[in-house]
């Protein structure tokens, strides 16, 4: 009896350690350590960051390549509006203090022109950036979100 005993002490110990070293996984990477395809989890201050973009759907910027700013430009940018009813592109100097509570501006970097750079304005707080995301300017997919360039 003592064996059985101890071999479900054993058995208990094992599965209870298992479960431990599970809940200290970085749920935000694969097996090989990376940061896994579409995981749209970044860290921020040590602490896990879920963006605005994932939090709203926003896998997929959606706009379509011709209504995106010119290398080095900027557009305001009206989520839910038709692209053909946004404002024209401009310097980024001049945009992003125009930018209205609740709009987008998007940055087309001179140095990275195939990546196009969102910034979410806060709907309360005018002039209060509140997320920059990373989105592939052909495709649209979200590359990454919570970092500031």
């Amino acid at each position: 009896m003592k064996f059985s005993y101890l071999t479900k002490m054993l058995i208990g110990l094992f599965f209870i350690f298992s479960l431990a070293l599970t809940a200290l996984a970085d749920q935000g990477k694969n097996e090989s350590g990376k940061q896994g395809k579409g995981s749209f989890d970044q860290r921020k201050g040590g602490k896990e960051y879920n963006s605005y973009f994932s939090q709203h759907g926003y896998s997929n910027l959606g706009i379509p390549e011709g209504h995106l700013p010119p290398s080095g430009e900027c557009r305001i940018w009206h989520p839910g509006k038709p692209a053909g009813h946004q404002p024209p592109p401009g310097r980024c100097e001049n945009l992003r203090h125009q930018v209205p509570p609740g709009a987008w501006l998007i940055h087309r970097p001179h140095d990275e022109p195939k990546h196009v750079d969102v910034s979410a304005y806060d709907m309360q707080r005018p002039g209060i950036v509140i997320d920059v995301g990373i989105f592939d300017a052909a495709s649209g997919i979200f590359i990454r979100g919570g970092m500031a360039r």
